[in-house]
């Protein structure tokens, strides 16, 4: 599974982890899953309907 992210999101990513900003990960981990579980449902929906 391939999940695409912005070059803010990215940088966003990447200064959490250089400043140990746990509280900015974990929001950055939410909104990654949340994308990941509507790509899995909407994939899911597709095959169904062929």
């Amino acid at each position: 599974m391939l999940l695409d992210i912005s070059q803010e999101q990215w940088v966003r990513m990447r200064a959490a982890v250089l400043d140990a900003d746990g509280r900015e990960a974990l929001a950055l981990l939410k909104e990654f899953i949340r994308r990941v579980e509507q790509q899995q449902r909407a994939g899911l929906k597709s095959h169904l309907e062929s």
